[in-house]
């Protein structure tokens, strides 16, 4: 593709050649001459004199630039269109696979594919465009919007809702029982989980994550969250609109998480915390407690981020303050000692 059509298809005002051959997007640093690079950062510009790439993304033109430019309003959502321009096509499942099992009262509308396979419940509904890929399994009674993606091996319980636009990543499981248990005669006793999942429109679940199923009710993911890889979402968790979880996340049962959260990696809640608007959990931290909308927290128990920074930098002295605390005593001892032989 030209560099000319690609900066017509971005709506991108084009300085420099643009009759070049253009046959992917990559890095400043890895591009080579048939390829694209982007900078999203002018700290980079620099590196752009030692890059082969043909042409570069940029949202202003860079002085002493030798390759052609392609300013956007937006860098990043010109490089997502621009990816999306060279993605692989790959074969796509068409129509229901022969070894697929339909059972005789799900409804299934005429665009639907079904991979090899493939087991759907009685009682399932699917709607337009949407593609179930080999091996998965739809339980009875579940509901799947328009235009979603089940890769390979998705397991999705029974009384569920899949909205529109969702995808589930191979391996993932939906509506899969909560772990709630009761201490009852000197056993451990499974509470019935009665309820179902909803996930609304636009979510997306990576591989090898679980949401499970409510005790009653639902648990519910908000619209246009993403999830990473191995994350566990528990029973009657509700999430808002737009998180983020980023992969080993874990939310325990009944969490309330606002619109716009983001959970760093291998962060996560103890159960039945609220968690407000737009608050960002970092990395491994875990909220024990209620969080405020916009806040940032960090550690465990998860606080205030200008709060566990100073402790940490006073954990990091510790070694240094013990032994100045261990001369000190030696001085007063020495001190003491003097002041016993005077009297």
């Amino acid at each position: 593709m030209l560099l000319s059509d690609i900066a017509a298809k971005l709506q991108a005002r084009l300085i420099g050649e643009g009759q070049r051959d253009i046959t992917g997007v990559n890095t400043i640093t890895d591009a080579d001459g048939s390829e694209l690079c982007f900078l999203t950062s002018a700290k980079y510009a620099k590196s752009l004199g030692q890059s082969a790439a043909a042409g570069v993304l940029v949202s202003e033109p860079v002085d002493d630039c030798d390759m052609a430019q392609l300013v956007v309003e937006n860098v990043n959502a010109a490089l997502i269109a621009a990816l999306e321009l060279f993605a692989p096509k790959l074969t796509t499942t068409e129509g229901i696979h022969s070894t697929a099992v339909i059972e005789p009262t799900a409804e299934l509308d005429k665009t639907v594919a079904v991979g090899p396979g493939t087991y759907i419940g009685h009682g399932v509904k699917i709607g337009p465009g949407t593609t179930i890929g080999p091996n998965c399994s739809v339980g009875e009674n579940t509901e799947i919007g328009s235009q979603c993606r089940l890769d390979s091996n998705v397991s999705v319980y029974h009384n569920c809702q899949i909205s529109n636009f969702c995808v589930l990543q191979s391996n993932s499981t939906i509506g899969s029982v909560g772990f709630g248990y009761s201490f009852i005669d000197g056993q451990h006793r499974l509470i019935p989980h009665n309820g179902g999942v909803i996930l609304e429109d636009g979510v997306e679940i990576g591989a090898n994550s679980c949401v499970d199923r409510a005790k009653f009710g639902n648990t519910v993911i908000g619209a246009g969250t993403k999830v990473d890889n191995l994350v566990q979402i528990a029973h009657n968790v509700h999430t808002g609109k737009c998180c983020l979880m980023a992969g080993h996340v874990g939310i325990s049962g009944s969490t309330k998480v606002g619109n716009g959260v983001v959970f760093a990696g291998a962060s996560g809640s103890s159960d039945h915390v609220e968690i407000g608007d737009g608050a960002v959990l970092g990395a491994q931290s875990v909220a024990t407690g209620k969080i405020e909308p916009g806040q940032t927290v960090l550690g465990l128990p998860a606080r205030e981020l200008r709060k566990e920074l100073k402790s940490k930098s006073v954990y990091r002295n510790l070694p240094e303050l013990a032994k100045e605390v261990r001369q000190l005593g030696k001085k007063v001892k020495k001190l003491e000692s003097t002041k016993d032989n005077k009297n």
